[in-house]
């Protein structure tokens, strides 16, 4: 595909965004402009781009990855209540035998008595 070059006038303001932008990124301020009209199109399509541990990915994959994170969170207070309850019937039988082993015991002969 051929290039086509174009000026374009901005803004002192806007300028230094984009040298900050491009010092930040350690990119050119062509490629940092490239990528700022790349994203902005991007949403225009509804195909918004959020972060993720710097790498930029679609907002569909985002949201989906959010949407699995809480469904893991939820199994996992699910899985939590579960353990609670076997935790609190071990502890009830546990007491349970201990009352047992506390009762005096007769030996098989000693119940005629």
């Amino acid at each position: 595909m051929g290039r086509t070059l174009k000026n374009f006038r901005l803004s002192d303001e806007t300028i230094k965004e984009l040298r900050e932008i491009a010092q930040t990124l350690g990119i050119s301020e062509t490629e940092a402009v490239s990528r700022a009209i790349h994203s902005f199109y991007l949403q225009l399509k509804g195909e918004e781009q959020g972060t993720v541990s710097g790498a930029i990915v679609p907002f569909a994959e985002y949201q989906k990855a959010q949407d699995q994170l809480k469904q893991a969170l939820y199994r996992v207070g699910e899985l939590e209540g579960q353990l609670k309850v076997k935790e609190e019937l071990i502890a009830e039988l546990r007491e349970r035998i201990k009352e047992l082993q506390a009762k005096p015991t007769k030996r098989w002969w000693e119940f005629w008595r």
